[in-house]
């Protein structure tokens, strides 16, 4: 079995035109990870705007701020007292009624805290200004806010038909375990949550190389032969299934753990225990995960629709005579879901679309999509993984009985 695992590997990495689609696409997601290095944004302690190492180095001096009722109305009454004074205010309303140089120190370099106060006071409305809501809202529980602006959200929500009642509350639920937010840097998660749509490069990529596993027989005539051998039927299949899966693994952790390196030299582990909370403060988030927990579920969920697109991909080869016709079908069916729009139907539509390998790309953490299953309700990464599963076991099953039981010499 050993020697027909080897054999199957050298025969995928021996392919030229695999070893020039695997190239090509290192050489480019080098020139996407120079590219986030490169701009990298930042202000600095005089409120100016720095960008790529130099934006590095000052992401690198920023305090992590516990976000604590103390402090938020702290930093509310220093804004509220700086829009009085003078000295320090404006009537521009695009500058936050701060005048120039201190709009770049205080707001600018704090962007985050006070986007944070406007989301939990606000919501996402926007029918008052900064100055107003820190007005209104002076002296009420932050963390109590936050739970209210939520409920209106999903009220929302519910009204449009993206989820349903008890999908509000499930919701609600995990919201009430997020608690104690904390904002810093945290540059390194942040490069590689983002970096989670180049997964739309790998699929394509790990297709290229295992679609002649079974149409490659069938185009040299050698499948006829194989199947009359005493393992062609069992072990040959086997090792073709095994040794394709181990391909897409090498390929996939490969290139992630490649990037993972660049950004980790560059950008240092800072931040792995703030709460997700703070990779958006713009929009409300409720998942109780740290940095370093989001991304290994963002990396695994990546990983489970690579293995599930190779488990279509064995299956289209093993019923495709042609390789070729297998690499177009594996290209269409990663590319057309990517014009495919959530706003382009309902509920069915929406949450049977999140379902698809490709769309992993789309994944967000301030998305509220949930699934009802007989007996309780789950997110979206559960979801995701008892279809990949599912996915993953039927169409390696289905490859391998097509391969065995296809009309040799049709």
């Amino acid at each position: 079995m050993k020697r027909l695992v080897r054999y199957e590997w050298k025969k995928i990495w021996g392919s030229r035109l695999n070893q020039l689609t695997v190239l090509g696409c290192c050489l480019f997601l080098l020139f996407c990870v120079y590219s986030v290095i490169v701009q990298t944004y930042a202000v600095d302690e005089k409120g100016n705007s720095v960008s790529g190492m130099e934006a590095v180095k000052t992401l690198k001096e920023l305090p992590t701020v516990q976000v604590t009722q103390e402090n938020v109305e702290q930093f509310m009454q220093k804004y509220l007292d700086c829009t009085e004074n003078p000295q320090t205010n404006s009537r521009k309303e695009e500058t936050d009624f701060l005048n120039e140089e201190l709009y770049g120190t205080l707001y600018r370099r704090n962007r985050d805290f006070f986007s944070l106060l406007m989301t939990n006071y606000q919501g996402s409305s926007r029918e008052l200004n900064m100055k107003e809501v820190f007005q209104r809202n002076m002296g009420k529980d932050f963390y109590k806010s936050r739970s209210e602006q939520l409920a209106i959200e999903l009220d929302g929500f519910v009204k449009t038909g993206m989820i349903k009642e008890n999908q509000k509350d499930y919701w609600l639920e995990k919201d009430a375990e997020v608690k104690d937010l904390k904002l810093g840097n945290f540059q390194f998660w942040k490069s590689m949550i983002n970096s989670a749509g180049w997964i739309i490069l790998i699929m394509p990529l790990i297709c290229v190389g295992i679609a002649p596993l079974f149409a490659g027989e069938y185009q040299t005539g050698a499948d006829s032969l194989l199947l009359t051998m005493r393992y062609g039927k069992n072990r040959l299949v086997r090792a073709k299934i095994l040794s394709a899966v181990l391909y897409a693994t090498a390929v996939y952790w490969g290139i992630v753990l490649a990037y993972a390196g660049i950004y980790l030299m560059i950008f240092g582990p800072q931040g792995g225990n703030l709460p997700i909370q703070a990779y958006d403060t713009a929009n409300p988030i409720s998942y109780s995960l740290t940095m370093w927990q989001a991304v290994l579920l963002v990396v695994l969920l990546g990983y489970g629709a690579v293995l599930c697109m190779t488990a279509v991909t064995l299956l289209l080869s093993a019923v495709f005579k042609n390789s070729y016709g297998v690499i177009i079908t594996d290209f269409l069916l990663v590319l057309i879901p990517s014009f495919l729009y959530e706003s382009a139907g309902g509920y069915l539509w929406k949450h049977v679309l999140a379902l698809l390998p490709s769309k992993i790309t789309e994944f967000r953490f301030t998305d509220y999509l949930a699934y009802n299953v007989p007996g309780r309700v789950i997110g979206l990464p559960a979801m995701l993984f008892v279809v990949d599963v599912l996915c993953i076991a039927g169409f390696i099953l289905a490859s391998g009985y097509a391969f065995k039981h296809h009309q040799v010499n049709k």
